[in-house]
């Protein structure tokens, strides 16, 4: 059994949306005290660590450790028609294998339904990766730098060095460049066991940052040269973590 109740939509949603970006089914595993999912997306070439505690909703109810799995892209659309100032009750009818979107508002109420499905057979691992640097910075720097970049290129260039955090692209177009200094009021910390640097495909790291803009303030990125980069998101409650595999030979 699976229930829980959201008195305000919003926050939520943007989360499924920021979901939504990197996969198209993912299994929810869920228990007494939080849900997670821990999934790829169709190329592997980026995954995505969710997790939110049952302190995030109005009411939480969860018997066992029931496992969900959906397609994130239609259950986005149903949330999509969720008003804000409706209450909603999300369930899980196992009998009937359906997902229950309820919601409420006066004396008014609307139902609907969407199919589960079979839980994925693969078994994502969790990365584990040794950083040499890190950089935390405001998302909407993050998501500034990223917009500047795709003028040019559809691949960016991340480096930390020194003093500084570096993101940078270069094209047929031109370049772009944005440069912090460690005393930068947008960037909050910079750390560096070694200088580090590498390439990533701009579409998923623009696609990821404006989904999670509306989420998240703070990302802390950390790096290694030429190794996957790790994005933690933070969050009010909970967590949003994503790997991206890097472009070797750019």
């Amino acid at each position: 059994m699976f229930e829980v109740e959201i008195s305000k939509i919003e926050p939520f949603r943007n989360l499924v949306k920021a979901l939504s970006v990197i996969v198209e089914e993912g299994t929810f595993n869920m228990n007494e005290a939080q849900i997670k999912l821990l999934a790829m997306d169709p190329s592997h070439v980026a995954m995505v660590d969710f997790e939110l505690p049952r302190e995030f909703f109005d009411k939480y109810s969860c018997e066992g450790e029931p496992r969900l799995t959906v397609n994130i892209g239609e259950f986005l659309k149903f949330l999509d028609r969720v008003d804000r100032d409706e209450h909603v009750t999300i369930k899980l009818d196992e009998e009937q294998a359906r997902l229950v979107i309820l919601c409420k508002r006066g004396g008014h109420s609307r139902r609907f339904m969407m199919p589960i499905l079979e839980p994925l057979d693969e078994e994502v691992p969790q990365p584990k990766i040794f950083f040499k640097a890190s950089a935390r910075i405001l998302t909407g720097s993050l998501r500034r730098a990223m917009r500047d970049a795709s003028l040019v290129s559809e691949h960016v260039k991340l480096e930390v060095g020194g003093e500084t955090f570096k993101i940078s692209a270069t094209g047929d177009m031109g370049s772009a460049l944005s440069e912090w200094e460690k005393a930068s009021d947008e960037l909050l910390e910079l750390k560096a066991e070694e200088d580090s640097n590498a390439n990533f495909t701009l579409s998923y790291l623009n696609d990821i940052v404006n989904a999670v803009q509306a989420s998240s303030e703070v990302a802390t990125l950390e790096l290694s040269t030429d190794m996957p980069i790790k994005m933690d998101f933070e969050l009010p409650q909970g967590r949003l973590i994503y790997y991206l595999a890097p472009m070797i030979g750019v």
